[in-house]
C-alpha cells in the first residue's frame, strides 16, 4: 500500500526542501515573495507615472507634480531592473535546491536498495520497477532538479496573479475574480491533464525497461564487440523500435484523453482578455477612471494571467517529481519482512569448528521448482571442501545461502551448532571472503580493487602489497604505469584494460587481503569458467597451496580441477548424491569418477590421462 506522504509527488517533493536545506528553502521563498510582488509594485508605479505627466506637463517639472512625475519614473526604472534581476536569481537559487535536492533523493534510493543484507529484493520485479521508477518515468529527460525550479517559478507567478487581481480588485471586484477564476480553473485542467499523463507513462515503466535494455545493448561497450561481429545491429534496432511502439502502445491507450482541452482554453482566455480592455476602455472614455487607473488596472490584468503558465514550468513539475512517490515508496518497500533477514547474534570467532545445512530446502521467490530439498552438507573448520556438479545443480545457491544473501525455506544452516539465521546477516557476511564467476571488475584503482576486500583496511599500502605478492600479482602491480593508483579501465584516461588472467590475480589478492583482515571462511565461486582446464587446474593448485589450513570452499563445474581439495562433494537433483576425498571418489565408480574420466579425456584425447 502506497503510504500517505507518497499520494501527491509535488507534497512529496515539497517536503524534501526543508529536510534538504532550511536556509535554502527559506532564501527561495524570499525570493518567490519578492519576484511576485514586483509586477504588481511595477502596475501601480506605472499607473502613478502615467497619472503624473498631465499635471506635471501644466505645472512645469519644478513643481509638487514634476517631482512626483520623476518620482514615479525613478521608481518604474527601479521596480524594473529588480525584477529583471529578481528572475535568475530565483531560478539559480531554486536551481541549487534542487541540485540537493535530487542529490539527496538519489543517496535515499542507493541507502534504501543497499540496506537489506541479502539480495532477494533486487531480484524481486516490483522492487525493480520501483527502483526504475525512481530514477525516471521512461525518458530520463526531466530531473526533480528541474521540477524544483518549475516549483519556484509557478509559486511566483502564482503570487503574482493573485497580487495582481488585489490591485484589479480596486476597480471591479467581480472583474478580479472572474478573470482570476478563468486563468486558474483553466490552468489545473491542463496540470492535471500533465499529471494523469506522466501517471500513466509510470504505469508502463517496464515495457520501457525492456526498450532500454535493447538502447543499451547498441550504446554501450558491454556488448559492443558481438553485435558487430554477427551483425546485429539492424536487428537490435527493430527490437527496440518494437518494444518502444509496445511500451507506447500501452502508453497511448492509458493516457488521458482531452486534445480540445488547450484550444479551448485559449479561446477562453482570449475572451476574457477582450472583454476586461473592453470594459476598461469603455469606463476611461466615460471618465469613470483616469489614464493613471487605465494603465495600473491594465497592467494588472494583464499580470494575472501570470496564473496561466502552462509550459515547461509545469511540464517539468509534473515529469521531474514522478520519481518522488517511487524513491519513498521503495524506502518502505524494503523494509518488508520478506527482504529482512532477523539475528543480532555476534558472528566473532565463527566458524571455529564446522559450518553445517541441515535439512536444508529453498527456492527462489515467486518460483515453483526446489532447488535443494532436504541438503545436508557439513564444511570443516581449517580444511577446503570442493562442491561440483552439473550446470544448474544450484552451487551457486548453495553460496548465496552460506553467506546468508537468502535464508532457506526448510531446515537451517549452522555455524558451530548456532542458528544462521539468529546471527546478524552482515556481521556474518563480514567473515567472509569470496571471489565469484561474475567478480566485479572496478574502473577505479588497483589499490581499490584489491582494498575492497577489507575497506577498513584498504590503506594499509604493506598488507595490500602482500596480498598481491600472494596472489602473484606483485610484479603486475609494478610493471603497471602508475603502480598501485592505476585505474583499471581505457575508459579512464591512462587507465589500463587487464586480461583474464590478470583480473583473476586481482581478485584472489582482493580475498586474500579480506582473508589477512580476518576473514574466516573463503569462497571460490567458478571465477575460472572462462579459461581452460589446464590453466583452471594451475590456478586451483595455487589457491589451495596459499590457502592451506583456510577454511575454503571451492564451487566448480569441472570435476578435474579440484582434485587436491580436502574434501569433494557432488550436488545433483538439490542433494548431495556423493561425498568424499579425489581417491575415494575414482574408487567408488560413482558419478563422479565418471565425470571425471569424461572430462579429462574430452581435454586429453587419452583416457588414460584422467589417473596421471
Amino acid at each position: 500500500m502506497r503510504s500517505q506522504r507518497a499520494a501527491s509527488p509535488v507534497a512529496a517533493a515539497l517536503r524534501l526542501l526543508p529536510e534538504t536545506s532550511k536556509r535554502l528553502t527559506v532564501c527561495v521563498v524570499i525570493l518567490i515573495v519578492l519576484t511576485a510582488t514586483l509586477p504588481a509594485a511595477l502596475a501601480l508605479a506605472s499607473g502613478a507615472w502615467v497619472g503624473s505627466i498631465g499635471d506635471a506637463v501644466a505645472d512645469g517639472r519644478n513643481s509638487a507634480a514634476g517631482h512626483r512625475l520623476f518620482a514615479s519614473i525613478a521608481a518604474v526604472v527601479t521596480l524594473f531592473v529588480l525584477l529583471q534581476l529578481s528572475g535568475p536569481a530565483l531560478h539559480s537559487l531554486a536551481e541549487a535546491l534542487g541540485r540537493r535536492v535530487e542529490g539527496k533523493l538519489r543517496t535515499r534510493v542507493m541507502a534504501a536498495t543497499l540496506a537489506p543484507p541479502g539480495v532477494a529484493h533486487l531480484e524481486d520485479p516490483g522492487v525493480v520497477d520501483h527502483v526504475a521508477d525512481a530514477q525516471s518515468i521512461g525518458t530520463g529527460q526531466t530531473t526533480v532538479k528541474d521540477a524544483i525550479v518549475g516549483l519556484a517559478v509557478v509559486a511566483s507567478n502564482t503570487l503574482a496573479g493573485v497580487l495582481a487581481a488585489a490591485v484589479l480588485a480596486t476597480y471591479k471586484w467581480w472583474l478580479a475574480v472572474g478573470l482570476f477564476a478563468v486563468y486558474a480553473g483553466m490552468t489545473l485542467v491542463r496540470v492535471d491533464q500533465l499529471r494523469r499523463t506522466a501517471g500513466a507513462l509510470r504505469g508502463h515503466s517496464r515495457r520501457f525497461r525492456r526498450s532500454s535494455y535493447f538502447r543499451d545493448l547498441a550504446l554501450t561497450p558491454g556488448a559492443a564487440k558481438e553485435v558487430r561481429v554477427f551483425g546485429l545491429g539492424s536487428w537490435i534496432g527493430d527490437r527496440f523500435g518494437d518494444e518502444w511502439k509496445v511500451a507506447m502502445a500501452g502508453f497511448w491507450r492509458d493516457r488521458p484523453k482531452g486534445r480540445w482541452v488547450p484550444p479551448t482554453c485559449a479561446l477562453l482566455i482570449g475572451g476574457a482578455l477582450v472583454g476586461t480592455y473592453a470594459l476598461l476602455g469603455r469606463s476611461a472614455a466615460r471618465g469613470e477612471i483616469s489614464l493613471g487607473e487605465l494603465a495600473t488596472f491594465a497592467g494588472a490584468a494583464a499580470g494575472i494571467a501570470a496564473v496561466y503558465v502552462v509550459g515547461y514550468e509545469n511540464l517539468n513539475i509534473t515529469y521531474g517529481t514522478a520519481p518522488v512517490p517511487a524513491a519513498l515508496e521503495l524506502e518502505e518497500l524494503l523494509t518488508a519482512p520478506r527482504f529482512h533477514l532477523a539475528g543480532d547474534r555476534s558472528a566473532a570467532g565463527l566458524p571455529s569448528r564446522d559450518v553445517r545445512f541441515e535439512g536444508v530446502s529453498f527456492r527462489y521467490p515467486g518460483q515453483q521448482r526446489e532447488v535443494f530439498r532436504a541438503l545436508d552438507l557439513e564444511i570443516p573448520v581449517g580444511r577446503s571442501l570442493a562442491i561440483v556438479g552439473p550446470n544448474g545443480a544450484g552451487k551457486t545457491t548453495l553460496v548465496k545461502l552460506l553467506a546468508r544473501l537468502y535464508d532457506p525455506t526448510a531446515g537451517r544452516v549452522t555455524v558451530d551448532g548456532i542458528d544462521l539465521a539468529s546471527i546478524g546477516a552482515r556481521e556474518w557476511q563480514h567473515r567472509m571472503a569470496a571471489i565469484f564467476q561474475d567478480f566485479v571488475h572496478y574502473p577505479l584503482s588497483v589499490a581499490d580493487n584489491v582494498g575492497f576486500g577489507a575497506i577498513d583496511r584498504a590503506g594499509d599500502s604493506q598488507a595490500l602489497a602482500l596480498a598481491a605478492e600472494r596472489a602473484g600479482a606483485g610484479h603486475l602491480v609494478n610493471g603497471l604505469p602508475e603502480g598501485w593508483n592505476t585505474v583499471l579501465s581505457r575508459r579512464t584516461e591512462g587507465g589500463v584494460e587487464l586480461s583474464g588472467g590478470q583480473w583473476q590475480r586481482v581478485a584472489l589478492a582482493r580475498a586474500l587481503f579480506a582473508v589477512d583482515a580476518g576473514a574466516s571462511l573463503l569462497i571460490l565461486d567458478e571465477p575460472t569458467a572462462a579459461l581452460d582446464v589446464r590453466a583452471e587446474a594451475a590456478f586451483y593448485d595455487r589457491f589451495l597451496e596459499l590457502t592451506a589450513g583456510i577454511t575454503t570452499v571451492i564451487i566448480s563445474h569441472r570435476f578435474s580441477t579440484v582434485r587436491r581439495a580436502d574434501r569433494i562433494v557432488v550436488i545433483e537433483d538439490g542433494q548431495v548424491s556423493e561425498a568424499g576425498d579425489h581417491e575415494s571418489l575414482l574408487a567408488v565408480e560413482g558419478r563422479y569418477a565418471h565425470m571425471f574420466r569424461l572430462q579429462a579425456a574430452h581435454i586429453a584425447g587419452d583416457p588414460t590421462v584422467a589417473d596421471e
